[in-house]
């Protein structure tokens, strides 16, 4: 599918898809904000809401490719047909990316019950990929796929989002029979209740009632953690709202510059 050709080129065609981000909005009124900012309001509210800001493009990127191809095994929608508009909207169509944004928007949880096996067998496809992948040899982005990919559960992994006022919260995650599943590679102390606060998005999306998370650490094994969701409407407000919390992440904070907190010295 040319859509998906084009998301796992993202940089390249970041251009394509912000304005299609643009055209949402217009259309929708919707803003989109990865499930990982709005865990981050633990940290800071802020901070969470300058990430979410940041990393919006990418979230619609993977959401709109996401339902496209949902839409597609579903049979929904003809792939030819898809790659048609998809096409024709590179080429500054506005009528057929208005289509192209429309298609798949219903899908829900229940109809990805219908494709998982088919979700699954991608997982299983990455898997087997990894195995030319020296984990220890790799760096960056590359080590950390082929990491998850390793040493993940094989779930069918999928994203869907999560709709508050007018925000989408985007989760992406195995679907377990009754839980979301969540693989993480070990960056810190706040690495695990992050997770967790990041999973509590993903039930309420795919309708689950439980939280997997594995923690990998390198050179240690995998800590593995099972919690039931918790309702993330909290976080959701707080991320919308985005008050400074000034603590000791001030001091290694990316978003200083942006921040009153950090104009007023409390950084």
């Amino acid at each position: 599918m040319l859509l998906d050709r084009l998301y796992k080129n993202f940089p390249r065609n970041a251009g394509f898809f912000s304005e299609a981000l643009r055209l949402e909005r217009e259309l929708e009124g919707l803003t989109y904000a990865p499930a990982s900012a709005a865990a981050l309001t633990l940290i800071c509210p802020r901070r969470a809401l300058c990430e979410a800001r940041e990393l919006e493009l990418e979230a619609f990127a993977r959401a709109l490719r996401d339902r496209v191809k949902y839409a597609v095994l579903l049979k929904i929608a003809d792939q030819k047909h898809v790659d048609l508009l998809t096409k024709r909207a590179l080429r500054g169509d506005e009528r057929s990316l208005r289509s192209l944004l429309n298609i798949g928007r219903g899908i829900t949880a229940e109809d990805l019950a219908r494709i998982l096996p088919e979700l699954r067998e991608e997982f299983e496809k990455a898997r087997r990929a990894s195995a030319k992948v020296f984990v220890t040899a790799a760096r960056g982005l590359v080590r950390e796929a082929a990491v998850y990919v390793k040493y993940a559960e094989p779930h069918p992994f999928a994203g869907m989002g999560h709709l508050y006022q007018s925000h989408v919260f985007y989760a992406v995650a195995g679907l377990g029979e009754d839980y979301v599943y969540l693989f993480r590679i070990d960056k810190g102390a706040d690495t695990r209740r992050l997770a967790l606060a990041e999973g509590d998005v993903a039930p309420s999306a795919f309708r689950r009632r439980k939280i997997k998370v594995h923690i990998y650490s390198p050179g240690v094994g995998i800590r593995s953690y099972q919690e039931e969701a918790a309702d993330p409407t909290p976080r959701y407000r707080a991320l919308i709202g985005g008050e400074c919390r000034p603590d000791r992440h001030c001091l290694s904070c990316r978003y200083k510059e942006p921040c009153e907190c950090a104009a007023k010295g409390n950084a």
